[in-house]
């Protein structure tokens, strides 16, 4: 769906997304773009109305339906990964941690890095069991 008026107001819509422009209203351009939806939408039974003070922009699901919310809702947290145990070491999950660290951080990161490990290192060795 792709709607332009003589106003310069513009709806594009796709199966998953909206995206309405509003050009030159008063000297500025708008715009209010929802991607993705929360489900699809058709196309063909989506439309907009202007009046003289707003926008009504009615979007038509595609299957029946109760939405929670007309965006798409996104996971607060990432979901675990497959490989990792729950009772993993925790010395083993410093070292990887310590490990991405290094991996991404800058020369400095790293050259801090590698002199905390020497002197943890070096102190090792000095203490008696």
């Amino acid at each position: 769906m792709c709607i332009r008026d003589r106003y310069q107001r513009r709806v594009h819509g796709e199966p998953r997304s909206f995206d309405l422009k509003v050009k030159d209203l008063n000297g500025a351009n708008y715009r209010l773009k929802i991607a993705p939806l929360n489900k699809e939408i058709n196309e063909k039974d989506s439309r907009f109305q202007v009046k003289s003070n707003s926008i009504t922009i009615t979007l038509s699901k595609k299957e029946k339906g109760n939405w929670d919310d007309v965006k798409e809702k996104q996971p607060l947290f990432k979901p675990k990964e497959k490989g990792k145990e729950k009772d993993e070491d925790p010395q083993a999950s410093l070292m990887n941690m310590m490990k991405e660290m290094y991996e991404s951080g800058d020369d400095e990161m790293k050259r801090m890095i590698a002199q905390s490990w020497s002197k943890a290192q070096s102190e090792q060795g000095k203490k008696p069991f």
